[in-house]
């Protein structure tokens, strides 16, 4: 049986186009979270908990915060819940640049908790908002092609990971850098951080 719904309404096409980047979005941000680890555990010479918080901090965003989403999109929209993700994303994003000037382990942290709710919110809003765009015969094939889009963010955030952050990290080992006098040190540590 052929399915001749619309995908997509030309009054719902750009909405639909700005969704579908999202989802790339959350797919590049998603696999900077591994570099960073490697980044964090070079900086701040980090034990094997810390390196493990890291992580913790962006996968436990998603925990606690999937469920208020869900209460954002029932008592507002799944538009409200979106620019609602949208806003707590840009916050944490903007958040890495004082925690940079300030060079300290927890505020990186709070940061990247504050990116991935904000992701957690919108994704959790995203694909419901994508599948009620549009006739409920298209929705599954609108939703499939939204989120063919992620691995395109997931390969793109490995490549920025490897030629923006990964080459910019001073070469030194954990001795040298012990060897380094305070004003060095922290002028190699600054380097990194604007990375």
């Amino acid at each position: 049986m052929k399915n001749n719904a619309p995908l997509v309404s030309k009054d719902t096409l750009l909405p639909f186009v700005l969704l579908t980047i999202c989802f790339a979005a959350w797919g590049v941000a998603a696999n900077m979270t591994d570099p960073l680890v490697k980044v964090f555990s070079k900086i701040f010479t980090m034990s094997s908990l810390q390196s493990a918080l890291v992580q913790f901090a962006y996968y436990g965003a998603y925990f606690c915060l999937a469920i208020p989403a869900a209460f954002i999109n029932k008592r507002f929209s799944y538009k409200t819940g979106v620019l609602t993700g949208l806003g707590c994303a840009a916050a944490g994003a903007f958040l890495f640049y004082p925690a940079s000037q300030t060079m300290t382990y927890g505020f990186f942290l709070a940061a990247l908790f504050v990116l991935a709710g904000g992701l957690s919110i919108l994704e959790t809003s995203a694909n419901p908002y994508v599948m009620a765009m549009g006739s409920e015969k298209s929705a599954t094939r609108r939703l499939n092609l939204a989120q063919a889009f992620n691995p395109v963010g997931t390969n793109l955030g490995v490549f920025l990971a490897a030629t923006l952050i990964l080459p910019n990290l001073n070469q030194a080992t954990a001795e040298e850098r012990a060897a380094m006098s305070v004003g060095e040190l922290k002028s190699v540590i600054g380097a990194e951080l604007d990375a």
